[in-house]
């Protein structure tokens, strides 16, 4: 089988590997021209509001390409949600830009979890504003779901350059827990020593 038919093959699939998304294994046995069609055949589907897999299929077939066509879409709000978030997190990752946050921090209101959960796992780290920082307490003050909740949580920490990597077990779970705690005033205490980190 050759590496288009493989990639095209993807899209009908309902198993394990189709959840994992598609990746540059997909592309690297391509031609050129066989690339080319990929990229054509993925960005019809974006151009129908798209997903997060066509999306970032677009990149990985041209990221530059895929700039340009994307960026428009995102701009002109012809994406849905999740095609938003992976859009503006590759466009972050091609080339750093304070604008894309904001498309963040509006889906991590969205009505759907696994989008809020999606927009707090990927919005960038390194580029803390004030509104990405009251966006992330909202989460953590009422977020009722798990899975956003937990990224929410770890995303705030990682903020503040709090990583299970760069302090100790101990001191990650002591802080975490306090976000995650049933007392507002705990969690309160906690935002408190973390503004405190980064004065």
């Amino acid at each position: 089988m050759n590496a288009y038919q493989n990639f095209f093959d993807f899209f009908s699939m309902n198993n394990g590997e189709r959840l994992d998304g598609l990746s540059e294994i997909y592309f690297s046995g391509m031609s050129r021209d066989e690339r080319a069609m990929a990229f054509e055949y993925l960005l019809k589907m974006v151009l129908e509001g798209g997903s997060w897999e066509s999306v970032n299929g677009l990149f990985i077939a041209d990221a530059e390409r895929a700039a340009l066509v994307v960026r428009k879409l995102l701009d002109a709000h012809q994406l849905r949600e999740d095609a938003e978030i992976a859009a503006a997190w590759n466009l972050y990752c091609l080339q750093p830009d304070s604008s894309l946050i904001p498309v963040f921090i509006r889906l991590m209101s969205s009505g759907d979890k696994y989008n809020r959960a999606h927009a707090a796992f990927y919005v960038p780290a390194d580029d803390f504003t004030p509104e990405l920082d009251s966006a992330l307490k909202g989460m953590i003050r009422t977020e009722t779901e798990t899975l956003p909740l937990v990224n929410a949580t770890n995303k705030y920490l990682e903020c503040h350059g709090i990583t299970r990597e760069s302090v100790s077990k101990e001191e990650f779970s002591r802080l975490y827990r306090g976000l995650r705690s049933d007392e507002a005033g705990v969690k309160e205490a906690v935002f408190n020593e973390l503004k405190n980190l980064l004065q």
